[in-house]
């Protein structure tokens, strides 16, 4: 936006008539011209229906001035808009960077800074390596004024140089970057740091500074903003971010969320009891017209989160249970099926997400009532942000932790035999210190965040916390009674350890993946449409190595390959066929070297049966035109997402599927195969 908007709202107007009169009074003459600025912007981008608060305005006077500046502000406090608002008075054909952790807060991103007519994109794994692109956002200076980029696309990522790494090396493109931005900051030092003997989980946070800092004229001012941000965080982003102290602007807000409840109970035995979570979601007996109250699960396992989802909707009536009220989230989904969570979430339509650490960040539903810690986080960062999801829209909200027993254990005690498991020795003492406390937990929060502001203790609820009071009553938060130790009963299966998975010999691995390589890169060539996307999108590496270690029985026709992986019907009837064909061959001792294999290939050798159980049937012509199981997803060439776990998932007959995730490989995949083919 290039010329000043006039005139002003009567809404916008008014806020600024409302603005405090200590703020005001503290501004320069050349300041109090960058808030009224900063109104009529805001104003004209959302039609009269947004105005800044003090936080936005004093993030845009420190971004005007040219100064660093660290922003520690609780959750749901508008640090969005406090990264938007400087942006809306820059030239179109400036840019600006954030750095983003999350590819669900990328997202996020690229859709707010679009609803204020900020053009954005989202720079990651899933960002298409077609040079054309490449070209137009070098040469074209205005087609997008804010990139969301992940920290490892700033630099060398898996061997390989990345296309916006080259950009950060053009000097006449960086000349035109005016604001770096920093989201979640807070992610530089819990995952970009190593944490004892283990290696920091993403390492391309450790050195933002030299990644892209040192690429960018000495005048361009950088921000970061989170909701954790003590003293030792601090630090660690200052030096991180070669902010220097004496152009640094610290705002340290109130992080206190009033209308958060805490509480904490003992889990009555492992992570794998799930009545420690469905006894108080559900009522015993479900009424038919029973609505859960909307709330988020946290646990950090994937394959139990989507398990717990399954449990609880099969405790429902029904017609309840059909309308899949509970739904598992996690990075490792598709796209298509996160956004339809994410839509139905805010709906209504799904009252209850069983959601990992992906949900924990960049995560707004204003009328979220209950939160609920499965098991004790690794950090205190961590069940901050997790608690942090509920109440935005101002209604009480419980957060409640379910701690494992050995959080319950006298730390002081070394000599009571106790020994930690590895939960317990990743976690931080912190955590496990405040889950068994007896004192107030809002300030054992408060004193964590060093939020010492005179409002750092309120509470606008029936109660502040489970230790605040001897008559706090948390079944009136509840659906049902909490689980205690002498309870042993169970609606549905009993818990019982699963006998260990069987697997196809190591040996025969290597030819098979050898296989579907091959076959994989034949039909990328082949097909015009596909050769425009990376060659992941058909099959991905991690899934390779999933399908060539499955025992044969398990993958015997088309439909077993694509409920396998988790895919979607247009996928199947691309790909499926094709795939149990190359296992096929590999089982009847042909040649594993296959240079195209199409749905038509379906001889009379083929139509054979083998009388071996682990052997894979030829699939017939019945199984071409078969319906898989139906799944949220559907994205139009895969439903795989970006990390290589096995992700169980329940269609809608009940069969269990399980997701095979697509890992975007976009550099060097080619160049991989094709040495690969050579040798």
């Amino acid at each position: 936006m290039d010329t000043l908007p006039l005139p002003m709202s009567s809404f916008a107007l008014t806020a600024l008539r409302a603005l405090p009169p200590v703020f005001m009074a503290s501004l320069t003459t050349q300041e109090r011209v960058v808030v009224v600025d900063a109104f009529l912007y805001l104003d004209f981008a959302s039609k009269g229906t947004k105005a800044p608060r003090e936080l936005q305005l004093r993030a845009a006077i420190a971004v005007k001035a040219g100064e660093d500046l660290l922003v520690r502000s609780g959750t749901g406090t508008g640090k969005t808009l406090a990264m938007i608002l400087p942006v809306l008075s820059m030239a179109k054909d400036s840019v600006v960077i954030t750095i983003s952790p999350l590819r669900l807060i990328q997202d996020n991103h690229v859709a707010e800074f679009g609803n204020y007519g900020i053009p954005s994109i989202a720079i990651n794994c899933y960002t298409p390596n077609d040079p054309e692109l490449w070209k137009v956002l070098i040469k074209e200076h205005t087609i997008y004024q804010h990139y969301s980029v992940s920290p490892e696309q700033c630099g060398s990522y898996q061997g390989h140089i990345t296309n916006f790494a080259k950009l950060l090396h053009d000097p006449k493109w960086t000349k035109r970057v005016k604001l770096l931005q920093i989201d979640e900051a807070h992610f530089i030092a819990t995952t970009g740091q190593a944490n004892g003997k283990d290696a920091a989980f993403r390492p391309a946070f450790s050195d933002l500074g030299e990644r892209i800092r040192v690429h960018l004229p000495s005048t361009t001012p950088c921000t970061a903003y989170s909701a954790s941000m003590p003293p030792r965080i601090m630090e660690i982003l200052t030096k991180t971010l070669r902010m220097e102290p004496e152009r640094t602007i610290k705002i340290e807000l109130p992080t206190n969320r009033p209308n958060l409840v805490y509480a904490a109970i003992p889990m009555v035995g492992s992570i794998d009891n799930f009545r420690n979570v469905t006894s108080i979601l559900i009522p015993s007996p479900c009424p038919p017209n029973f609505i859960p109250r909307k709330g988020i699960v946290f646990l950090d396992n994937k394959k139990k989160a989507a398990k717990l989802a399954r449990d609880l909707n099969e405790k429902l009536p029904p017609a309840l249970a059909a309308q899949e009220l509970f739904r598992h989230y996690h990075s490792s989904m598709s796209k298509p099926y996160l956004e339809e969570c994410v839509r139905k979430f805010k709906e209504g339509t799904v009252r209850c997400l069983i959601a990992t650490e992906s949900a924990s960040n960049g995560f707004d539903i204003p009328d979220i009532e209950l939160i609920i810690l499965f098991g004790v986080p690794k950090s205190k960062y961590e069940e901050d942000q997790r608690g942090g999801r509920g109440g935005r829209d101002g209604r009480e909200c419980l957060v409640l932790l379910i701690a494992e027993k050995w959080a319950y254990y006298n730390l002081a005690e070394t000599d009571d035999g106790h020994k930690p498991c590895d939960k317990e020795k990743r976690t931080d003492r912190d955590v496990v210190v405040g889950a068994s406390s007896k004192s107030c937990r809002r300030r054992i929060l408060a004193k964590h965040n060093n939020d010492s502001s005179a409002i750092a203790h309120n509470f606008c609820g029936r109660w502040c916390c489970d230790n605040d009071t001897d008559d706090f009553d948390i079944t009136t938060y509840l659906e049902g009674p909490v689980l205690n130790e002498d309870d042993t009963s169970d609606s549905g299966s009993p818990l019982q350890k699963q006998p260990r998975k069987k697997y196809r010999p190591v040996a025969q691995r290597e030819p098979i993946e050898d296989a579907l390589r091959t076959w994989r890169s034949s039909a990328h060539n082949r097909n015009p449409i596909s050769k425009n996307f990376p060659i992941s999108y058909i099959l991905d590496d991690p899934s390779i190595v999933l399908l060539a270690r499955e025992r044969p029985v398990s993958l015997r026709i088309p439909s077993d390959v694509t409920n396998f992986l988790g895919e979607t019907q247009e996928w199947h009837s691309q790909y499926a066929l094709d795939i149990v064909s190359v296992l096929r061959r590999f089982e009847l001792g042909r040649p594993t070297i296959i240079t195209q294999i199409s749905s038509s290939d379906n001889n009379s050798d083929d139509n054979s049966q083998d009388s071996d159980s682990d052997s894979i049937p030829t699939p017939t012509d019945a199984d071409k035109t078969n319906t898989i199981a139906p799944s949220a997803n559907s994205s139009p060439t895969s439903s795989r997402a970006s990390s290589p776990d096995i992700i169980p998932t329940v269609s809608s007959t009940g069969r269990p599927l399980r997701r095979s995730a697509l890992n975007h490989k976009v550099a060097g995949i080619a160049t991989q195969l094709s040495k690969k083919q050579k040798t």
